[in-house]
C-alpha cells in the first residue's frame, strides 16, 4: 500500500495523555487560562472544554498563519471561548493580565532560554495558580521485542532535527527542577509512553513528512534517504515481522502550583 499524502492522517498518539493529564490537574469553572504557545489551537480547544463556558482561555504564539486556523475552528457551547494573541515567547512576555491556570504542549523544549520564561510565566500566574506542561524528550527509544532498524533511525533523525534547530532535546527529564527553581511548588510528575500497535495504521509517515523539510535543511536526511512513497509499507513490514507493541516515545506530564503568599 502506498503513503498517500492526501489520505486522512492517523492521528498523533504523542497528543492521547493529554486528555488524562490536563483533566486532573484542576481546571474548574470560572478560571482564566493561558495556553502557551498555542499552534493551532489544539490544546487550547481541550483545556476549554475541560473548564466549561464560564471560564475564559487565551491562546498564544508566533505564529500568525497557526493563530488563524486556530481562530477558523472557532467554539464549541459547552466551551470556554478562547482568545489567540500572537506573542514572540523568546522576547519578553506582554502584560497580559493574570492567569488562573497556564498550560502547554511542546513548547518549552523550543525556546532559546525556557527557565526564564518559566520565571516570567510564575509572573503571571495569580497565587495558588496552576502550572502545567506536556513536553517530551530524546529517551533512547524505541523499544520492540526485537531490532526496529527503520523506527530507529526515524527516531533519530527526528530527534536530530530538533537538536540542529537549537531544541532542548532532554529538558523534559528536568522539567520539573526548572519549576522549582521558577519558585513554583511541583504538584505531579508524570510519564506516558506513546506506543504503536501492531495492525494499527502508523501516524509516522504524516510526521515525517511535515518535518522532511527540515530534515533536508538541516543535512539530517535527504528525501531519497527517507522515500516517503514506499515508507508507510516499510513500516508495517518491519512491526509485522516484529510483532507486539514498539514504544515510540515518552511523554513527560508536570505541573506545579504558585505559591499562595
Amino acid at each position: 500500500m502506498m503513503y498517500h499524502p492526501q489520505s486522512p492522517p492517523p492521528p498523533n498518539p504523542a497528543n492521547a495523555p493529554s486528555h488524562r493529564f490536563f483533566s486532573g490537574i484542576g481546571l474548574t469553572s470560572g478560571m482564566r487560562i493561558l495556553d502557551v504557545g498555542c499552534g493551532t489551537g489544539d490544546l487550547s480547544r481541550l483545556v476549554a472544554r475541560l473548564a466549561g463556558p464560564d471560564s475564559v482561555v487565551v491562546g498564544i504564539d508566533r505564529s500568525e498563519e497557526a493563530l488563524a486556523t486556530a481562530r477558523e475552528a472557532g467554539a464549541e457551547p459547552e466551551e470556554s471561548p478562547v482568545e489567540y494573541h500572537r506573542v514572540d515567547l523568546a522576547s519578553a512576555l506582554p502584560a497580559i493580565g493574570k492567569f488562573d491556570a497556564i498550560v502547554g504542549r511542546r513548547v518549552l523544549m523550543y525556546l532559546p532560554d525556557p527557565a526564564t520564561t518559566l520565571r516570567d510565566l510564575a509572573l503571571l500566574a495569580r497565587p495558588g495558580a496552576i502550572l502545567a506542561f506536556q513536553e517530551h524528550a530524546r529517551s533512547g527509544l524505541p523499544a520492540a521485542t526485537a531490532e526496529a532498524a527503520l523506527h530507529r533511525q526515524l527516531y533519530d533523525w527526528m530527534w536530530d532535527t530538533v537538536d540542529a534547530e537549537g531544541g532542548d532535546t532532554t529538558l523534559a527529564l528536568r522539567l520539573g527542577e526548572l519549576m522549582r527553581l521558577a519558585g513554583l511548588q511541583p504538584a505531579a510528575t508524570l510519564s506516558e509512553a506513546v506506543l504503536l500497535q501492531p495492525g494499527a495504521p502508523s501516524f509516522l509517515p504524516t510526521l515525517v513528512q511535515a518535518m522532511l523539510p527540515r530534515m533536508i535543511a538541516h543535512g539530517i536526511a535527504s528525501a531519497g534517504e527517507v522515500d516517503l512513497a514506499t515508507l508507510a509499507d516499510r513500516l508495517t513490514e518491519e512491526h509485522s515481522a516484529i510483532g507486539g507493541t514498539i514504544v515510540w516515545d515518552l511523554a513527560f506530564l508536570v505541573s506545579a502550583r504558585r505559591s499562595e503568599c
